[in-house]
């Protein structure tokens, strides 16, 4: 047996010894009493109840039998002797059955302790898959994603491209169209060239062509470009130049992040000002989103609120990373930062 499987009834034994300590300090008390057999094993019935109850019914039994052969031998007569007598026969038999109830709810109780462990587990464990699975469909979606994207852009956006460029040379030709026909077929194309460029523009948020050809760096200052155009929100930004690549799911992780974290400073801080900064060290990469809104709800001094869809996926994703998304907010605004620790072989090559 282990060292650790004899702590438990290294224990009961002390509790034992702790209990002869107890009775020997009240002896004095007690031994004017009729019959020397008073109370003679009333502080091991206690060692008993806390071996039965915190140790499990092995160290219980241990206790009985060292608090039987104790109280016998140093609180009966005849004293230190291991003869028992008819006068003991009441208290022995009040001790060994207390000692048995004891030992029954002790019993009961880690049955109940191990079976509540093993349901735990089991919920820890569905819970565990339940994020695998979560991980997995959220990279399925990346990779659908990207594939949207690039049918959209290579096809759809062709196709328009295509009819614009067709329609362009009718409308020169406008001396032999009839009148009114010229202006349609211009509007057409004009139609044609915004659909496209709305179909390019779906597809590059889908999933920026960026992102893959030349990293986080480019994507977060082409996304933060565009998010300021649409929304008319001022976007600072703080990336390094020389910033190096992460992995495909790093950077795809703090990516979607941003796109969350600006999608919410445009519905919900009203701040006309954001501040993206980028940075990265030998251990780990970062990304902070700032605004200067109108913050968070607050209880107790902290923010409370209910994470949406889009944050849960954002948590879920530098979890799966091992890393920590923190939220703080204030009157001042709210800060949303994203921080991944980098495997040791990408991480001596990162840069700020």
């Amino acid at each position: 047996m282990s060292t650790k499987g004899l702590r438990p009834y290294a224990i009961a034994a002390l509790a034992v010894v702790v209990a002869f300590a107890a009775r020997a300090a009240i002896h004095p008390f007690l031994s004017g009493q009729e019959t020397s057999t008073f109370m003679a094993y009333t502080t091991f019935m206690v060692a008993t109840a806390f071996a039965a109850w915190f140790l499990g019914w092995a160290p219980a039994l241990l206790s009985i039998g060292l608090g039987l052969l104790t109280g016998n031998f140093f609180f009966t007569p005849p004293a230190f002797s291991l003869a028992f007598s008819r006068n003991e026969l009441p208290e022995t038999i009040t001790y060994l059955v207390a000692s048995g109830v004891f030992l029954l709810i002790g019993h009961a109780k880690q049955q109940r302790t191990a079976l509540l462990v093993e349901k735990n587990r089991e919920i820890e464990g569905a819970n565990a898959r339940l994020r695998e699975m979560s991980v997995h469909l959220m990279r399925a979606q990346d990779d659908e994603r990207r594939k949207i994207a690039r049918d959209l852009h290579d096809s759809v956006g062709q196709y328009l491209s295509a009819i614009a460029m067709t329609l362009d040379p009718i409308g020169e030709r406008a001396k032999e169209l009839p009148a009114g026909v010229t202006e349609r077929v211009a509007e057409a194309a004009e139609m044609s060239r915004t659909c496209a460029r709305e179909v390019r523009t779906i597809s590059h948020l889908l999933h920026p062509p960026l992102l893959d050809e030349m990293g986080l760096s480019a994507a977060v200052r082409w996304y933060t470009e565009g998010f300021a155009a649409r929304s008319a929100i001022q976007v600072q930004v703080e990336v390094p130049q020389d910033l190096h690549r992460f992995g495909n799911d790093i950077e795809i992780a703090l990516f979607r992040v941003l796109q969350e974290s600006l999608t919410n400073v445009h519905r919900h801080s009203g701040s006309k000002l954001a501040r993206v900064a980028v940075g990265a060290d030998s251990r780990q990469v970062w990304l902070e989103v700032r605004d200067h809104g109108k913050g968070l709800p607050h209880k107790d001094g902290q923010p409370a609120f209910r994470p949406g869809v889009g944050t849960s996926g954002m948590q879920e994703r530098i979890e799966e990373l091992r890393g920590s998304l923190e939220f703080s907010s204030d009157q001042t605004g709210t800060v949303v930062k994203a921080v991944i620790p980098l495997p040791a072989e990408s991480g001596s090559e990162a840069r700020v």
